[in-house]
């Protein structure tokens, strides 16, 4: 009977023992549960906060830094070719003048340099008259005064391209000087015409 109770008793330690294991692991098993569901909507927070929602901002600002630099550029390099090519233009309506000038044995006039802020008024002023414009103008009707004359109307007209271009080149002293040299010829083609007698 003694052994019976004491093996009785033995069980019931066990069991007591056992009991209290496993309220001891369904307690942590809780407790580790609880903080893993209260951070997940933490988590989901932090996933749709500012940091994510800037991130598209701060793409698209980068995007428009980038057009705008692009455009800018593009813009230089066009006003750019553009000023070469009225530079050109220019340059060879001044050679086709000296040309000319040579042709109706002229020396080429001397022309006041132009710099600073008086170019822009001297390319902006009235270009010379052509003989074909001038009612003053009456050369003798000879070959001689009639290739004067021609000479002079095609100084004049390059003179008008001249200056119209130099006018389109604001600020630009070398076209503008280009402008003043153009009309110094076409003045004095314009003279050789209109004198013409003989």
């Amino acid at each position: 009977m003694l052994q019976l109770l004491r093996g009785r008793a033995v069980t019931r330690a066990q069991a007591a023992l056992i009991a209290g294991w496993c309220a001891t692991a369904m307690a942590a098993a809780c407790g580790a549960a609880r903080p893993r569901s209260a951070a997940a909507p933490a988590s989901a927070d932090t996933t749709a906060g500012e940091p994510q929602a800037a991130a598209p901002q701060s793409r698209a600002e980068a995007d428009d830094r980038a057009h705008g630099q692009a455009h800018a550029q593009a813009h230089g390099q066009a006003h750019a070719q553009a000023h070469a090519q009225a530079h050109a233009q220019i340059d060879a309506l001044d050679r086709q003048i000296t040309d000319e000038l040579a042709r109706a044995q002229l020396a080429p006039p001397a022309a006041a340099a132009c710099t600073g802020p008086a170019c822009p008024q001297a390319a902006s002023s009235p270009v010379a008259m052509p003989p074909a414009a001038d009612p003053a103008c009456h050369p003798a009707a000879t070959e001689r005064c009639n290739d004067a004359c021609t000479v002079a109307t095609s100084i004049c007209t390059n003179q008008q391209k001249i200056c119209d271009l130099a006018n389109q080149l604001a600020g630009d002293d070398w076209a503008a000087g280009k402008c003043e040299r153009a009309r110094a010829s076409c003045r004095a083609a314009h003279d050789n015409c209109c004198s013409c007698v003989i």
